[in-house]
């Protein structure tokens, strides 16, 4: 089985690169994005830019590198683009990829509470002083009450007064800076994946002012195929209440092929815990804690959601929705599932013949990040009979993806070899031991 090195320290000028995305386009072409933390390794607050590279031959050679997002700021000073998550809308044959977007000395320990938009959907801006402003429409800048300044911001977040460059918005500091939080955002491609958008905010839609951090799976989203939700667009998310600083997770979803979107309770919202009922926005212990996470849909329409989990129990949670993900049942613990929390991977794959086979990889042990397996279920992911391990040694994020011969790609941390992703591929018959 070969292993191709597809991000690497030193590609394009990148320091470090981490969390792999990856899907299979209505053409076949394989997208795979990753974070490319270009000065350092290490989450934000840092530089972390998002790239992308394409191949159109089943990952056999692949194009080189594709910078989508670039915010401004360098190491410990830079602004971020975290995380990645993709789908293809399979109506239009848009592709959407949602991040986490955090200014300058920003990350998920300190974001602060807030959307960062105002009610009517304007950025929100604050000076040293800490007075507000909202950012409106072709680069103009109001003040409390509503009056125009002076201020002028670009495209890039430059501010600029009386003609001169004084500033960026998603810089540590200047005159004028975007809220101190997290921001989730979305960029779209057209084209299958040659040209892409500019972010697109998605926080006024989806966060609430108690919120701090909000991210996505990472990973994949999906979208729905059958009953009273086919053609929803599916993205797992997860985020903390600020105060406490606790973490769930949920999707978000759109009905209306990603003008809008919404967000759904979490499994932890009305989650039964020893003899009290908890939810996440007063969450305030961390073996609730549910973060990363994947879904898919199963053959009767309910979604099933699998979720890395932080209690003392080493296996990862899972819950169903019957109701497109807007609300979910019972968390459970796949005991199959062993994991040593850490974000791990699952695709359903359905046949012709009414048959379907769930996929998953993770780390298989109760601590650490190492024995990366694959997993075969033909019950929807009840039970996972068939097992093989790709990696022995270090592995840590991954991602999979079913490609147009047949095969199985995967995208991977091998978390022993820091800053490399590696992409691999294998059969169906491969994980049963067939050959």
């Amino acid at each position: 089985m070969e292993h191709i090195k597809l991000f690497y320290p030193g590609l394009n000028n990148c320091e470090n690169y981490r969390i792999p995305s990856i899907i299979s386009t209505d053409k076949g072409t394989l997208i795979a994005a990753i974070d490319a933390r270009v000065d350092r390794a290490g989450d934000n607050p840092n530089n972390i830019d998002k790239y992308i590279r394409r191949s159109v031959d089943n990952g056999q050679t692949w194009e080189p590198i594709q910078v989508l997002v670039d915010y401004p700021g360098r190491g410990d000073e830079g602004s971020a683009a975290c995380d990645p998550a993709m789908l293809q809308d399979k109506e239009t044959g848009t592709i959407w990829m949602i991040f986490n977007h955090t200014p300058a000395g920003i990350g998920l320990w300190n974001s602060r509470p807030g959307v960062g938009f105002d009610k009517d959907g304007y950025r929100l801006l604050f000076d040293p002083e800490g007075n507000e402003y909202t950012l409106r429409e072709n680069g103009k800048v109001f003040d409390s009450n509503g009056q125009e300044t002076d201020y002028l911001v670009d495209e890039a977040g430059d501010v600029t007064k009386a003609n001169s460059v004084i500033g960026n918005i998603y810089l540590k500091e200047g005159p004028l800076l975007e809220a101190r939080t997290s921001f989730l955002q979305a960029v779209k491609s057209d084209d299958d994946g040659l040209t892409w958008s500019k972010p697109i905010d998605l926080n006024f839609q989806v966060k609430e002012e108690w919120m701090g951090f909000i991210g996505a799976g990472p990973g994949i989203g999906i979208q729905l195929t059958r009953g009273k939700y086919a053609g929803r667009l599916v993205f797992p998310i997860y985020y903390n209440n600020r105060e406490r600083g606790r973490m769930s997770c949920c999707v978000i979803y759109s009905d209306d092929n990603g003008k809008t979107w919404k967000r759904g309770q979490s499994p932890n919202d009305g989650r039964k815990w020893g003899d009290k009922i908890i939810d996440s926005k007063s969450l305030d212990f961390s073996e609730a804690e549910l973060t990363e996470c994947q879904v898919i849909e199963l053959s009767n329409g309910d979604l099933k959601i699998f979720m890395r989990n932080h209690s003392a129990e080493p296996y990862t949670a899972v819950s169903i929705s019957k109701d497109g993900g807007e609300t979910w049942g019972d968390v459970e613990f796949h005991k199959e599932l062993v994991d040593p929390i850490c974000q791990s991977s699952v695709i359903k794959i359905d046949l012709d013949d009414n048959r379907s086979y769930t996929i998953w990889s993770n780390p298989a042990h109760p601590e650490k990040r190492v024995n990366g397996t694959i997993r075969l279920s033909e019950d929807e992911g009840q039970t996972f009979p068939y097992s093989r391990v790709v990696r022995e040694g270090g592995f840590g994020y991954s991602c999979l993806v079913p490609l147009s011969d047949g095969k199985i790609g995967l995208l991977y941390e091998p978390d022993d070899e820091p800053g490399i992703i590696l992409f691999t591929k294998f059969t169906i018959d491969w994980i049963k031991g067939l050959e």
